[in-house]
């Protein structure tokens, strides 16, 4: 297996053209300027019922694949460059045993320069994680992830660090190759941008952040069916604190966000409304301790809330939008629940056997803030549109059990077990569809 992802590696080095050499590609190797490593990922995942219709057959069972295989290449002691090919698939997803549906793509490809003073600066394809990864996250858990296309400028003076970034997240045209053609859509985009610090005092550390969506396009949204819907200008502004105390055994971490900017017309039934103008919040709230013993048991509580709007039909806009998150391990990991028209109630339960194996359940109880608000799912699409005159704002409860264990060196073997039970919301909305639903997962992944 080294020999082959060795001989990978140098074809990418040949292919950048940095060292069309082979010689020379054998002298950086042995030169440990580059480093080569990668990842295998398979995960067997099941889910019934997730219509909460016992009567309906929606079993849900398959096996998802991800391999990832990267280079690190130390061009010079100033700049670095990055590439990760990754191939993301589903067993038995081919057309047939003799075919290839090219699901290989690069994940990332980046050129890091350093020592810029004391910045550096970092352009391409690339993952962007802040945080408890609420508003930014790489979606690791997701059989792809996310990437970013643009550029990152890091400042760091300890005890001070400054990311600023600029990135493209879609276009809607059709400049979507190498060539792009002067169509008028192409002008349609969604842009990122933003400042997320963070300082370290002695107790936490502060992590003040200021960032701007805006989407040109020119599509007219039917409600926000799905995560940075299309003609907004919305600005999120923010702080995270995150500390330790009485020995490291307490840990807390409190968030808070704001929205502001301006929504284009939405059509709800038959009324359209005027242009909105935003106005959203957020916050996380959670607190732990763990008992300083061999096994390290940790008993936490958390308190999740994001803002809903009011009334669909009228000129504000107060649905916070989570933008890019990675929500899995936040709001209940089957992953019905996203940071939109909620509220989380959660305690959590934990212990660690060994230093490589851990065993945590936790228990969520959820509600809307907004009863005329719709249930949006982690993907932030909606996931139940509420009933107009909807007066109930329990949605339900989940109960989630993980194990993990290092069985041999860098060999991980997890798994775990999800229930959610519906609260009043879908007994009275939608009375046919009350049935607890069922997940679960084993996963085994190596990485070197």
């Amino acid at each position: 297996m080294k020999r082959l992802v060795r001989v990978l590696c140098c074809g990418v080095i040949g292919l950048l053209g940095s060292l069309g050499d082979p010689a020379a590609v054998r002298a950086a190797l042995d030169a440990q300027v580059v480093t080569i490593g990668g990842e295998v990922r398979e995960r067997y995942e099941f889910r019934d019922n997730a219509d909460f219709n016992g009567d309906a057959t929606d079993t849900l069972s398959f096996i998802a694949s991800r391999i990832r295989l990267h280079l690190n290449y130390e061009v010079t002691p100033d700049i670095v460059a990055f590439i990760q090919i990754q191939d993301a698939r589903l067993f038995g997803g081919e057309v047939s045993t003799v075919s290839n549906d090219n699901l290989l793509d690069l994940h990332q490809g980046y050129v890091t320069v350093k020592n810029l003073g004391t910045a550096s600066l970092t352009v391409g394809r690339q993952e962007m994680f802040f945080g408890d990864h609420r508003l930014v996250g790489h979606f690791g858990w997701n059989n792809i992830g996310r990437s970013f296309d643009g550029l990152r400028v890091a400042y760091v003076a300890t005890p001070l660090r400054v990311d600023f970034w600029g990135v493209s997240t879609k276009t809607y045209g059709t400049n979507t190759g190498a060539s792009p053609t002067f169509a008028p859509s192409n002008r349609e985009a969604q842009q990122f941008y933003g400042v997320y610090g963070s300082v370290k005092t002695s107790v936490a550390v502060m992590e003040p952040y200021l960032m701007y969506l805006r989407d040109t396009g020119n599509a007219t949204p039917t409600l926000i069916t799905a995560p940075a819907a299309t003609g907004q200008s919305r600005t999120t502004l923010g702080l995270r604190v995150d500390g330790k105390a009485a020995n490291e055994s307490i840990d807390f971490t409190g968030e808070a966000a704001y929205q502001t900017g301006t929504m284009e017309a939405r059509t709800v039934g038959v009324t359209t409304s005027p242009e909105s103008d935003i106005s959203a919040y957020a916050m996380a709230l959670k607190t732990g301790y763990t008992v300083p013993v061999a096994m390290k048991p940790r008993i936490g509580i958390e308190y999740d809330r994001a803002s809903g709007d009011q009334d669909r039909t009228d000129d504000q806009f107060e649905t916070f939008e989570n933008l890019f998150p990675t929500n899995h391990p936040l709001y209940g990991f089957m992953d019905l629940m996203g940071w939109r028209n909620m509220q989380d109630m959660r305690l959590s339960v934990s212990v660690k056997p060994s230093v490589s194996s851990g065993v945590s359940l936790d228990y969520h109880r959820f509600s809307l803030v907004e009863k005329d608000d719709n249930w949006y799912a982690a993907s932030g699409a909606v996931f139940r549109t509420t009933p107009v005159g909807n007066t109930e704002s329990d949605l339900g409860q989940e109960i989630d059990l993980v194990v993990y264990a290092m069985v041999k060196e860098k060999l991980r073997i997890e798994g775990g077990y999800g229930r959610f039970m519906p609260g009043d919301y879908v007994d009275v909305n939608f009375p046919t569809a009350t049935d607890a639903s069922d997940w679960f997962y084993l996963q085994v992944g190596t990485s070197f």
